[in-house]
């Protein structure tokens, strides 16, 4: 998978260069559905070996109000320390009300279902949000049984010549984490920053990103990611490339590299490779 990482990344940094259109995914009037299908690898992980993610996503826009519904199951092959393979599923629900198209204000609920992590199996994410003019500041509470994690998100885009940046910040701070020892080693705070690069280039859409810094339990991807699970990221890369296929139908194809910890057991160095597809049919 890696071999074929580098080679997907230098086409990608060599297109995205060339490009010159804006982007624009609003859909305004209309309705989307998304089927997503993600691989993971995990290298010198003590507990992971890997899995599969599946997804669907039933989203509609229109003038004034924007809704999103997300499933996400995951299924993860694990070593022989832990009694049986994990199996997690995701519930999501995002609303979004359009003041204009320049100033949204956003609300966001997720419930987690773990059969192995009791600490995090049941958790509540809630969101508030609002983005005026390219900056957007949003506030998630992760309710676990035995502990919170408050995460406050900062990001602000520009766009200049055909190609959108973003710049992103997000600070984290867990409560109550020395009430057991899945969330005990970790630490009380936590900040990472990252930047986003999008454009399209003759009909395919092309962006790339890294996220420097250490994170743990973050709310990501507006709230469509929740790394619910005791491992601590420092670094991520991800790049990808989407194609429009038909006037209704959009492919996209992503690769992630993630470094981190697994932090109950003190264990570094692991590492976790994610290749991603996904249509999305709008009608």
């Amino acid at each position: 998978m890696k071999r074929y990482a580098m080679i997907f990344s230098i086409f990608l940094v060599f297109t995205t260069l060339q490009a010159k259109e804006e982007e624009n995914h609003t859909h305004e009037g209309k309705s989307n559905i998304k089927i997503n299908y993600e691989m993971l690898d995990f290298t010198h992980s003590l507990k992971k070996i890997e899995g599969k993610r599946y997804g669907i996503e039933l989203d509609h826009e229109n003038a004034r109000h924007h809704y999103q519904f997300y499933y996400e199951k995951t299924n993860t092959d694990t070593r022989k320390i832990v009694p049986k393979d994990l199996h997690v599923n995701k519930y999501t629900m995002k609303y979004q009300y359009k003041f204009s198209s320049q100033e949204r204000l956003s609300f966001l609920y997720t419930h987690i279902d773990d059969n192995l992590m009791k600490e995090t199996n049941g958790g509540d994410i809630y969101g508030v949000g609002y983005s005026k003019s390219g900056f957007g500041l949003t506030q998630y509470l992760s309710d676990y049984p035995h502990f919170n994690v408050y995460q406050t998100d900062m990001k602000y885009t520009l766009k200049y010549n055909g190609i959108k940046w973003t710049a992103l910040g997000k600070y984290i701070h867990l409560a109550n984490k020395n009430s057991n020892n899945f969330s005990k080693k970790a630490k009380t705070d936590y900040f990472t920053a990252g930047l986003k690069v999008h454009t399209h280039y003759h009909g395919y859409h092309l962006g790339a990103g890294i996220f420097v810094g250490k994170r743990i339990f973050a709310v990501m991807k507006e709230g469509f990611r929740v790394q619910h699970h005791a491992m601590e990221f420092k670094n991520s890369y991800m790049c990808g490339v989407g194609h429009k296929i038909t006037d209704n139908i959009v492919a996209h194809l992503r690769y992630t590299h993630h470094e981190a910890k697994e932090v109950p057991m003190n264990h570094d160095n692991v590492k976790v490779d994610t290749l991603a597809f996904n249509m999305v049919y709008t009608f």
